[in-house]
């Protein structure tokens, strides 16, 4: 694989943002892509980062850290984080959180988080290959119903 460059994502690689998405379980349409980027680019404590190889952007991650009252210093998380099916395993789900890590430390964090489904057992794996232990479960409650 070619060499991968790591970069803030732009509302030109909405296409590209879309279908990362998509194959990741969460359909979504290139034209949202621009207003939700925005929200990341208005907010400090936030970023979307893509992965970018010789054929054009392979991976998506974002990252935002926010300040707890249990911890002094601010907690990371990567919010989302996937890499094209085509590309598995060549480096660029590393990257992607190599760099996520880097930009969290520079603002702060001394921890930083992930949740994964219970189902992606090749996530898993990947986040234990990084580093990342198992700490617990994650609970969530869907308050559109």
């Amino acid at each position: 694989m070619s060499s991968i460059l790591v970069r803030d994502a732009e509302p030109s690689d909405a296409d590209a943002l879309a279908k990362l998405c998509t194959q990741l379980g969460y359909p979504t349409a290139a034209v949202v892509m621009p207003a939700r980027l925005d929200r990341f680019f208005s907010d400090a404590n936030a970023r979307a980062l893509v992965a970018v190889d010789g054929n054009g952007v392979v991976g998506l991650t974002t990252i935002q850290t926010r300040y707890t009252l249990n911890h002094d210093a601010p907690i990371a998380q990567i919010t989302l984080l996937v890499v094209d099916e085509r590309v598995r395993s060549r480096g660029v789900g590393r990257a992607l959180v190599q760099e996520a890590e880097r930009w969290a430390r520079e603002r702060g964090s001394k921890r930083i988080v992930v949740t994964t489904a219970l189902a992606r057992e090749g996530a898993h794996a990947f986040y234990e290959k990084v580093d990342y232990a198992y700490t617990g479960r994650r609970y969530a409650k869907d308050l559109s119903r």
